[in-house]
């Protein structure tokens, strides 16, 4: 069974253009910007994980053309 987290509160300082980007996020998801943050989090440790593991992430363009994702 797994474990479940601890709920902590904590206040973030974020300039306005992040913050409007998260809101846009959960705007466009029906979600709350406590679950976009979330999901933000979980996407950036998932895509470091592949990358650490020799993984490329790539996006597939309309014209069917491929481009690698890089992180620094």
């Amino acid at each position: 069974m797994a474990k479940t987290s601890e709920v902590k509160r904590t206040t973030l300082r974020l300039p306005e253009d992040t913050l409007a980007k998260l809101q846009k996020l959960a705007d466009e998801q029906g979600i709350t910007l406590t679950a976009a943050l979330q999901k933000a989090i979980a996407t950036e440790d998932y895509v470091r994980g592949e990358i650490k593991q020799g993984g490329k992430i790539l996006v597939e363009k309309p014209n069917h053309t491929f481009s690698e994702v890089v992180f620094r």
